[in-house]
């Protein structure tokens, strides 16, 4: 005898096949849909852009609260390895990907369980569809998730019913009230009392403390749950919410029921798979939460029917249906109309639904001129997209700590690779809070759970950079308007739009503005100018001009001077310039200025002192010379040769200084950076200079005297008998290949 209680299933005959094949062509189809749309700049800040953003900063920052910010929602952790397994350029087309592929299972389980048209219909349910090409969220898990609850609990498997009974908790904290109704399900529908009765427990449980403390304890910004803008009439949360409904339900119908958008929001739900569902309304049980919360809000999205709140509800319609689809067989077959018949006649009603309403490729959604989200032009980029791209990679710092805030159409996941990344004009003209957990504890926890309190730090950000374009539909954060034909049909929202813009033009500064799209900046404060280096006041005649007291290194362009009980230093020269204190070649400067009685040419030597040892020194690597440092010259008594640690910088230009017709034939040759020998210059002592090519901060400064007639002798360096210490030169200036002796 057979067993009433099976589920009546279509003939599957040759078909076994089948469904792998809708499987796989549904996935292939709504993954590359997905990214397409992505990468044409058609994707959204809400929620897409936030999404990478909290899965960013988990992965990248360890911010485990971005998983319960606003919503709970464990499984982000999960998803944020997308960011450790691929480039961070790829992680949104992998999320779109995973998406699709967890959206086309269903297929291949209703195919092996009821046949080929129930593969099909699942094909062409318009929610599978709207939530695929919907961005991003998790709410898409629901689907395979209740379906697979549904199959399990109807196939004598409780204990894979409980385990996937508990998942909608872990998916979003409203949907905590899902598992509360898969269990009741289990308790009064299956039989199963013991794993039901758990389940309405841990999900009532789940529900309070996630709405209760969870999500206000780790969001800084309230309005949250029961008490956000939706739900606010019912009460300041999840008990104030259940006695309105209970004391005013006459209140409640008529707010559920009284809008004609949430009637078509239950109509296409339904209607699109012929009503069906309504014959098995045990099995709808999973779907009353998510129908409910669509039905009792006050903002349009939450009952608009191509959003994604409807995958709360679809799974456990779709599986309705198919249970219907069995006994509808039998009747068609004892009416004579044949079940090849029927199930023709049965997928073109299916067809008729899925076009009005489906993003498909065959629907009239995809092939309207006028549909930013699901038009052909969605997912084909064209060359002013492919330019506002690149005006924004361009313009837009890629740096993580710097907010940036985009209208909500205009979404790229570069973009949401920060820290704080949303939707205009959140944080753009007021700072918005976020709270800091990284140093919290389980004491702070409790403490927020018996006072209500927290003293955790709390940030505020300020968007630094403000994306628009004002070609794409107009959105107030997330509430957006009818745009047709480049203009917003709610004139509430375009007036709030237009007022939001026209203040961001006038405090922000705008980088780009070009038909229609624009990119502010917050002003950025103008750097402090940096003090000008002091430069020596001219002295009179007879005068030495004297350096700041107490400090024995004068500042680059300054003329060091001398100090009691040092020797007297010697400017650096500078090409083209003549050091204070100095007169022109062949004149004596004024007795009482200790400087030579000409400009010292880079390179000039510098006496020694007395009392010295005399040493020759021999420069085997000239071309390391400008890295060598100087030693201090110094000089036996009665000697008279100076002496000097010469560095050589090749690209200094010569001086005016005359050069003799010849060397000195015992002179010793300075070689510069190329070793070839450099052309030297008799000094006033006697000893020998080289030419002006080489820059060098002097030693010691000498007395001027009568430059003598004789040509120079041969130049000895001389190593100190005892270390005096050298006084700090110059820095040498007139260019960045100048390298002050040390």
């Amino acid at each position: 005898m057979s067993n009433l209680h099976a589920p009546a299933t279509l003939p599957v005959g040759s078909n076994r096949g089948f469904g792998g094949a809708v499987f796989l062509g549904l996935f292939a189809v709504l993954a590359f849909m997905a990214c397409f749309k992505y990468l044409a700049l058609h994707s959204t800040v809400f929620d897409l852009g936030v999404f990478l953003s909290n899965l960013y900063s988990l992965h990248r920052y360890g911010e485990w609260w971005r998983a319960f910010l606003g919503h709970a929602q464990p499984l982000l952790p999960l998803y944020a390895q997308v960011y450790r397994l691929v480039p961070d350029q790829a992680a949104p087309l992998v999320l779109l990907t995973v998406q699709g592929l967890v959206l086309a299972l269903p297929a291949l389980m209703a195919a092996r369980r009821y046949g080929m048209l129930a593969a099909l219909a699942y094909a062409l349910y318009f929610p599978v569809w709207t939530n695929a090409l919907f961005d991003f969220h998790l709410d898409h898990l629901l689907i395979p998730i209740l379906f697979a609850f549904l199959v399990a609990a109807t196939s004598g498997r409780p204990r894979l019913a409980f385990v996937l009974g508990l998942l909608p908790c872990l998916v979003k904290e409203p949907y905590a009230l899902t598992t509360i109704f898969c269990g009741a399900y289990l308790a009064f529908v299956a039989g199963e009392r013991k794993p039901g009765w758990w389940l309405m427990l841990f999900g009532a449980l789940y529900f309070y403390v996630a709405t209760a403390w969870i999500v206000p304890y780790c969001t800084a910004d309230g309005g949250l749950g029961a008490a956000s803008g939706g739900y606010a009439w019912l009460g300041g949360g999840p008990g104030a919410a259940f006695a309105t409904c209970l004391l005013h339900p006459l209140t409640v119908l008529g707010e559920m029921f009284g809008v004609a958008g949430k009637w078509k929001y239950l109509g296409f739900l339904f209607g699109a798979l012929l009503f069906f569902p309504l014959f098995r309304p045990k099995f709808l049980l999973p779907a009353v939460p998510a129908l409910a919360l669509a039905l009792l809000s006050t903002q349009p999205n939450y009952y608009g029917w191509a959003n994604h709140y409807t995958a709360g509800a679809a799974g456990a319609l779709f599986f309705a249906f198919c249970e219907v689809l069995g006994p509808v067989r039998i009747l068609a077959r004892q009416s004579g109309i044949g079940v090849r018949q029927f199930g023709l006649v049965l997928f073109t009603a299916l067809a008729v639904g899925h076009v009005l309403l489906a993003p498909s490729p065959v629907s009239r959604l995809f092939w309207a001129t006028d549909n930013f989200a699901f038009s052909m032009e969605a997912y084909e980029p064209t060359a002013r997209d492919a330019a506002i791209l690149s005006e924004i990679l361009k313009a837009v710092p890629r740096d993580p700590d710097m907010p940036v805030v985009a209208q909500n159409t205009l979404n790229w996941g570069a973009l949401a690779e920060r820290l704080d990344y949303n939707s205009f004009p959140l944080g753009v003209f007021t700072p918005h809070p976020v709270r800091d957990l990284s140093k919290a504890s389980l004491g702070d926890f409790w403490k927020f759970v018996r006072t209500g309190k927290t003293d955790l730090p709390v940030r505020s950000w300020q968007a630094q950079y403000v994306l628009l374009d004002l070609t794409r539909p107009w959105f107030v954060l997330d509430k957006g308007c009818e745009f047709q034909n480049g203009a917003c049909r709610d004139k509430d929202v375009a007036r709030e739009f237009s007022a939001l813009v026209d203040r961001a033009k006038a405090e922000l500064e705008t980088v780009y503005d070009q038909g229609g799209f624009l990119i502010l900046r917050r002003h950025q404060p103008k750097p402090a100018p940096a003090p000008a280096a002091p430069t020596a006041a001219p002295q009179p005649a007879g005068e030495a001009p004297a350096g700041p007291a107490g400090s024995p290194t004068p500042e680059a362009g300054q003329t060091p001077t001398a100090t009691p009980g040092t020797p007297p230093q010697a400017p650096s020269a500078v090409p083209g310039t003549m050091a204070p204190g100095t007169a022109p070649a062949g004149q004596t400067p004024p007795a009482t200025t200790p400087m030579p009685a000409a400009p010292p040419a880079p390179g000039a030597v510098a006496p020694a002192s007395p009392g010295e040892v005399e040493v020759e020194v021999l420069d085997r690597f000239p071309t390391q010379h400008s890295r060598k440092k100087a030693k201090p010259a110094v000089e036996t008594p009665g000697a008279s040769q100076p002496d000097a640690a010469a560095t050589v910088t090749p690209e200094a230009p010569a001086t005016d200084t005359p050069q003799p017709a010849r060397e000195p034939r015992r002179a010793r040759r300075h070689r510069d950076a190329t070793g070839t020998p450099a052309p030297t210059t008799p000094t006033e002592n006697g000893g020998v200079a080289p030419d002006a090519t080489s820059a060098v901060s002097p030693d010691a400064a000498t007395t001027p005297t009568e430059a003598p007639a004789k040509k120079p002798r041969r130049v000895r360096r001389h190593r100190e008998a005892t270390e005096i210490p050298a006084p700090t030169p110059t820095p040498a200036t007139g260019g960045d290949n100048a390298v002050p002796t040390p």
